[in-house]
């Protein structure tokens, strides 16, 4: 294989023991101290980027040989030749370089729980959390029949399909066909099911986020059933769920920036030429776990808050984090489709609690989720005006 080279801090980054975003011809800290930024000699690594998600699949091995015959599913540790990938110094058109990987949406503030208080949108109405909670059911079968949401994205499981998610889903499913004579025995296998799930996490986070999103989702789907539509047991036990919940989810928030990060580094991108994906890809991937982490903070948060404030009149406020605003981001089907626009776009990240700027959008503009925050926050009344006014 030809070398070639791997991008390092800067001298002063490094030596004032910094975190250098390593962005070319200057980096943020030595900018921001009028500064010349000077990049060490570069390091030679033997390994050769993939430049694009074609160029990618097309190095694939045809075959890969699992290593346990017994592992299930999509779950399977597999290994197989490295490719002869031939070197490309051409860049594709929309590529983000590995330079990108310490990308703002990374950084960790950009997890920072805000604490700002909330007062309820003009016109609340109690009516108004059941139809939250409607609307989150609606969510879940919606991923049951199309595989994504507005909260878990189409490629988050892509790769790996973790098995207590395969069994969320499979009761998931059965939920939504049960009839009176499977009901009971549907609501059982939740609590079991749930159980087994919250006594496994007693160790916290892991570090795989894929791995703690699929625990977050699958709980979130035996919490809905649980608390709006199970017996007096069922919904007994899913209040008692609750809190491990709420604990995952925050500690998950709370390293997140670390996990993804070191999810792009140049470590994680020679381990994993077995399946080889570009840097673009990479960050994509990063985003897409930061954003569905992000959004199901929110849901679960709602769906908590909903739940209160059905059962005692109030409700806390939890708190509010960021995601994107900006339609089309979520619904990239490709890394490059999503770098074009990261590239020519503003995401419009924002938290709800400071998104009324939104409203000086156009609704086409703004994406499905976003819109879901606005009308929880601002009232169905604003929120339809904004529609009607520029559609009507």
């Amino acid at each position: 294989m030809s070398s070639i080279s791997t991008v390092r801090s800067c001298t002063r980054c490094h030596e004032a023991k910094r975190k250098c975003d390593r962005a070319t011809p200057s980096c943020q800290l030595c900018r921001r101290k009028k500064l010349e930024c000077i990049y060490p000699s570069r390091r030679l690594s033997i390994f050769v980027p993939v430049q694009t998600a074609h160029q990618a699949s097309s190095c694939l091995p045809p075959e890969f040989t699992p290593l346990d015959s017994e592992a299930m599913s999509n779950e399977l540790v597999t290994t197989g030749p490295l490719p002869n990938l031939a070197p490309n110094t051409a860049a594709p058109e929309h590529a983000i370089t590995i330079d990108s990987r310490g990308s703002w949406f990374l950084a960790p503030e950009t997890f920072t729980v805000d604490h700002t208080f909330m007062p309820l949108p003009p016109n609340f109405k109690i009516s108004d959390l059941e139809d939250f909670v409607r609307f989150i059911e609606n969510c879940l079968a919606t991923w049951i029949t199309t595989g994504s949401n507005i909260f878990i994205h189409a490629h988050l499981y892509e790769d790996k399909f973790p098995s207590c998610l395969q069994i969320a889903f499979a009761t998931f499913s059965a939920y939504i066909s049960r009839t009176p004579a499977t009901t009971a025995m549907i609501l059982r296998t939740v609590n079991d099911q749930a159980t087994a799930l919250i006594s496994g996490l007693e160790g916290g986070t892991s570090c795989d986020l894929v791995d703690d999103l699929a625990h977050m989702h699958a709980l979130l789907a035996y919490q809905v059933i649980g608390l709006f539509n199970g017996d007096i047991r069922s919904r007994h036990l899913a209040e008692k769920r609750a809190a491990h919940l709420s604990k995952l989810l925050d500690r998950a928030l709370e390293h997140a920036s670390l996990t993804l990060n070191r999810h792009v580094s140049a470590d994680d991108i020679t381990v994993s030429l077995a399946n080889p994906k570009s840097p673009t890809e990479l960050l994509w991937q990063s985003w897409i776990m930061s954003e569905s982490l992000r959004r199901t903070w929110l849901i679960v948060k709602g769906i908590s808050a909903s739940y209160d404030g059905l059962k005692q009149g109030w409700t806390p406020c939890h708190g509010d984090v960021m995601f994107t605003a900006c339609e089309g981001f979520w619904s990239a089907n490709s890394a490059s489709f999503w770098a074009k626009k990261y590239a020519d776009m503003d995401m419009r990240f924002v938290g709800r609690f400071h998104a009324e700027y939104l409203f000086d959008v156009a609704p086409e503009g703004v994406d499905e989720f976003a819109k879901v925050m606005l009308e929880a926050i601002f009232g169905r009344e604003r929120f339809v005006k904004w529609v009607c006014g520029l559609h009507c």
